[in-house]
């Protein structure tokens, strides 16, 4: 997008530059203003825009969308250190350009919250956490316009099958749909280039580390495919790289790859940092695997908590059972009761016909299509995507 910033607080005003740049939008320092210029040079600059409509003024690009050089389609508004100003400007902007407005100031006031709002603003961020605020705007703006929907698996402890898992539900979505981005975010290393015999040249931490200047471009030249439509963004090559995947990286990868594909499905460690927080946020539904033994229905259950934690909605969980049928395991029904749900899903162990499938680095859903383990997660993707399709 590209981006203008109107703020008489010159230090703020770099700053929101500077990270609007980090996130791959355009916002030069000719286009970082003082209040009372901001208005002139925006209308500049929207009637210079070239555009093809007969000399109609110009619509905003939809949000994540590449802009036309010259057109704004984004206006930050800083509410210091005079609101009052602030909060004309904005009335000003709404009404007479196209551009998105966002609202920049301090919540201690809530009459300031909603002022902006009234007049025009379509957010108000938070001015005392404005890295994340901005980041969770850009993104919320950016899944408006994204066609793809986010899948994300996640088990609450390890041993549980949700990279095999993965491997198999992106091979069915690309199957069913064309194609299919996966995204491995098992850190600091993951298994789904091993699953499916992919030999990656670059990773989720390179696309992190150049996030400044993602686009469709640089996420197209970081995946590998393979011939049934699964396009991969691996896992870091090295324990080291790790280090270099960041929740502002993540988020935007997601984000953008979503917009490139009908589906993508982010396999997420359990380890719940804020990388794994980030995903599971932007994810439209997640499966929660678990197994039938105690450890991990504990895990699952403190999982849980976790996600209502960071405000992900129940609605949009859906928690199965992979390898159930294990000798010893508990009863589902227990399960059930002890975690105050009802699974989704059953998925039953076949650790033979898996393992010999993963071992091969070929999902085991082509391996072998009409096995017991293949039949049942088809039954599943078909499951929930009739229920998406009725949402």
């Amino acid at each position: 997008m590209n981006c203008f910033v109107a703020s008489d607080e010159t230090a703020i005003a770099t700053r929101l530059g500077k990270l609007l740049t980090q996130h791959g939008h355009q916002c030069p320092a000719s286009q970082i203003l003082p209040l009372d210029r901001s208005l002139f040079a925006l209308e500049a600059a929207q009637r210079d825009a070239p555009h093809a409509n007969g000399g109609v003024a110009p619509v905003a690009a939809p949000p994540g969308s590449r802009s036309h050089e010259g057109q704004t389609d984004m206006v930050l508004v800083v509410f210091l250190p005079d609101p009052d100003r602030a909060l004309a400007t904005v009335r000003e902007l709404s009404r007479r350009t196209t551009a998105l407005v966002l609202a920049v100031g301090p919540v201690s006031d809530p009459k300031l919250l909603l002022r902006p709002l009234r007049e025009g603003a379509s957010e108000y961020l938070d001015i005392a956490d404005l890295e994340d605020e901005l980041s969770f705007a850009l993104e919320r703006l950016a899944a408006t316009t994204r066609a793809g929907r986010i899948l994300a698996l996640v088990s609450p402890g390890g041993g549980s099958g949700a990279s095999t898992l993965s491997a198999n539900v992106s091979t069915l979505l690309a199957k069913a749909h064309g194609s299919c981005a996966l995204v491995d975010l098992k850190l600091p290393v993951g298994d789904l280039a091993s699953l499916l015999d992919l030999r990656p040249t670059y990773t989720i931490a390179n696309l992190c580390q150049n996030a400044e200047r993602l686009d469709k471009s640089l996420l197209r030249s970081c995946l590998v495919g393979n011939s049934h439509g699964v396009q991969l963004i691996a896992a870091p090559a090295r324990i080291s790289d790790a280090r270099n995947v960041t929740a502002q990286g993540v988020g935007a990868t997601l984000a953008l790859a979503a917009q490139d594909f009908p589906y993508v499905v982010a396999d997420v460690d359990h380890t719940f940092g804020e990388v794994q927080q980030r995903a599971l946020q932007a994810a439209d539904e997640i499966v929660l695997v678990l197994r039938l033994d105690f450890i991990s229905v504990r895990y699952t259950h403190l999982a849980l908590d976790f996600f209502k934690e960071i405000d992900v909605s129940s609605s949009r969980i859906k928690v199965i059972v992979n390898r159930h049928g294990q000798a010893g395991e508990l009863s589902a029904t227990q399960a059930e009761a002890t975690l105050g749900i009802k699974f989704f899903d059953l998925l039953p162990d076949d650790p033979k016909t898996v393992n010999r499938a993963n071992n091969n680095g070929v999902p085991v859903v082509l391996d072998a299509p009409t096995g017991k383990y293949s039949r049942r997660v088809q039954e599943l993707m078909d499951k929930l995507e009739r229920q998406w399709k009725s949402k």
